[in-house]
Parts: C-alpha cells; structure tokens; sequence
C-alpha cells in the first residue's frame, strides 16, 4: 500500500500551495479568523487548487466557479460531501443532523421526512392559505413601519418556518419560539466564522482550563441549549399531535408522529420507533430554524 501510494503521489502531484515544513505542515500558514479572505489570497497566488497538510488532515481549497463545478458536481460521486468541523459535530453534538452529517443513512432518513411536506403539492394543499395570511402580514407591517422592513422580514420567515413545523409560535409555558429560533440560528452563524479547532481538531482534547481553549466552554454552552429546546419542542409536538387546533394537527411534526405513531402501532418495535422519532425531531428542528 505505501509503495502504491507513492507511485500514485509522482504520476498525480498536488496541487499548488505553500511549503509545509516536516511534522507541523501548512499549520503556520492556516488564518485564525476570516478564512475566506485568507483562502482568496491563496487562490490568487496559487491557482484555482490550493493544497495545505495539516496534523490530521489534508485541505484543498477551491477557488474557481469552473474547478467547483467539475469536482463537486461532475465528479459528486468521488469528491462532494459536506466538511466536518469539529466545534459543531463533534464538540456541540450536532453530527447527526440533517445540515451537518454526511452522505449517510441518518441523513437519507431525515431527507425522507423533509421531502415530501416540502414537496410543492403538499405545500400548495396544506399550507398556501398560511402562506398568503403571512405574506399579507409583512406588507401590513411594512406599510405600518416602512423603516422595519428588514426585521420584519426576518419575524415573518421565522413565524412561518415554526408554524409549518410546530403549528403555534409558542408552547403552554409561554415561550416564544421565534425568540428560541433566533438563538440557535446565532449560535449556527458563530460556529461557522471558524475555529482553530476545525483546523486543529487534535485540541479538542486539550484540558479546558489551558490558555486559548475558550472555544471547549462555548461548545459546552451552546450544546445544552441546543438539547434543551430539541426536547421543548418535540415535547411540545407530541401535545400538539393530540390538541384539537387544525393548524397544530396538519404540522409538519404532528403529521410526522402520526404516521410514525400509525406506521408501529402501540408496543411494536419500540426501538426503531424512537429512531424514527429522533430522525423526525432533528429533521424538524433545521425546518423549524429555517436551514
């Protein structure tokens, strides 16, 4: 296998990029903040392929429209799947989701959950009178407040994603769902600027009282309030499944339950049935953000 590897190194050489020194590679070279800045001068000086090696993993960066299309759609089979970072999959625990897991069977079942309510006839039929009440809202709102027209906006998309999932924008207890939204879409936002340790991930496992783990205590944070309004809302659904308010019953996740609920029975194959309920809470949990 070495010598293969080595023969295949000479007859196919990386692409261009900066010197990596022995042991460490391109880790001098990697940016602590704003990548794509860092990566765009790159792609200026070495071409539309930069290649950097870092301890644990290698980095091509792409930086050409034409190069993208041909690695990432001509040849998807062997080149596309989404990256991992490690402060979102694996410090905050979100590598089973829908947005953030690769090209697997968790992802394949959370897609089916997604693709038929996002399905334009079932949108037409089961959510266009929501649609258009919500459209009417804004332009009310923009008219009343000319000046709001950008929150406003961001309310409107936010109301309609949870009341497409969820059915109401707040549970018994009062809490605001639109609020609870805005916050994990701001924690999505941080984790993706960067992080060293998606460039570093062996620093995961260094001691959280040492200089510069700051990152360790934000992902512990930021992962208990994922948890807790993963289980506010699905709890919240599950009430919704047995109300009495059509809006909640034709929900996205009330619709779901149901057919999970009609598909097992009551007793039958407990486990598969709390796998596909898991699949159904974290699939609508990115609807509910609006990923």
């Amino acid at each position: 296998m070495y010598r293969r590897r080595g023969t295949y190194a000479q007859s196919l050489p990386y692409p261009p990029g900066p010197r990596a020194f022995p042991i460490i590679g391109n880790i001098l070279d990697m940016p602590q903040s704003r990548f794509a800045i860092t990566w765009t001068r790159y792609g200026e000086k070495y071409g539309p392929l930069t290649w950097l090696t870092i301890p644990g993993q290698n980095i091509l960066v792409i930086n050409s429209y034409e190069a993208a299309k041909e690695l990432l759609e001509k040849r998807a089979l062997t080149f596309a799947d989404r990256p991992r970072f490690t402060m979102i999959n694996e410090l905050i625990g979100l590598s089973d989701y829908f947005a953030f897991t690769g090209y697997n069977s968790k992802w394949r079942k959370q897609r089916a959950y997604l693709k038929v309510p996002l399905s334009a006839p079932v949108v037409k039929r089961d959510y266009s009178a929501l649609l258009e009440m919500k459209a009417r809202e804004y332009l009310e709102r923009c008219f009343a407040r000319p000046e709001s027209f950008l929150p406003e906006l961001n309310r409107t998309v936010a109301e309609t994603s949870i009341k497409l999932t969820y059915g109401r924008l707040e549970d018994k207890r009062g809490r605001d769902y639109v609020q609870l939204s805005s916050r994990v879409v701001e924690i999505f936002v941080k984790t993706q600027q960067g992080y060293v340790v998606d460039l570093l991930p062996a620093l995961q496992y260094l001691p959280g009282w040492l200089p510069g783990m700051g990152f360790k205590r934000d992902a512990a944070k930021w992962k208990n309030e994922i948890n807790d309004l993963e289980y506010i809302v699905s709890e919240s659904a599950k009430e919704n499944m047995l109300a009495d308010d059509p809006e909640a019953r034709l929900s996205f996740m009330s619709k779901g339950l149901e057919g999970i609920h009609q598909k097992y029975g009551e007793g039958m194959d407990v486990q598969q049935r709390t796998a596909d309920e898991i699949a159904l809470a974290r699939s609508g949990l990115l609807f509910f953000i609006g990923k």
